[in-house]
């Protein structure tokens, strides 16, 4: 009995079957490697995340550094847009409004800016 025809099939079946466990060898074994890489860069991150803020100074203290600037150089148009966005970062869209009207009379305005400024004190504004 010839058996040639079924040792082609045999093999190709069990190529196809090494081919496979391996790959799954491989996919199965490679998130262990990756969360444990992945984890180790996450707490770097927060590491550095955090001496980043203990070094840098509030917002608040730089928009009263801003202010102080603006005060002895009032004609500076770029720090009365940068004061409004500043402002409105912090949720203080009155005063905003305020920066950014000085901004725009010394000559300097941003289209989207003052879009956003208006829709967002047109949002606080109480409803008939």
């Amino acid at each position: 009995m010839n058996l040639d025809f079924l040792a082609k099939p045999a093999v190709l079946a069990t190529s196809v079957v090494a081919f496979v466990a391996t790959a799954l060898y491989v996919v199965v074994e490679l998130p262990d490697e990756a969360t444990a890489t992945h984890g180790t860069t996450i707490e770097s991150q927060k590491t550095a995340n955090t001496e980043a803020q203990s070094k840098a100074p509030s917002v608040t203290s730089l928009v009263g550094k801003l202010e102080a600037k603006l005060a002895e150089n009032p004609n500076d148009a770029k720090g009365w847009l940068l004061l409004a966005k500043s402002h409105d970062h912090l949720g203080d869209q009155r005063a905003a409004w305020a920066a950014y009207s000085r901004a725009e009379e010394l000559g300097l305005s941003d289209a989207a800016f003052e879009i956003e400024l208006a829709a967002n004190i047109s949002q606080q504004l109480p409803q008939n």
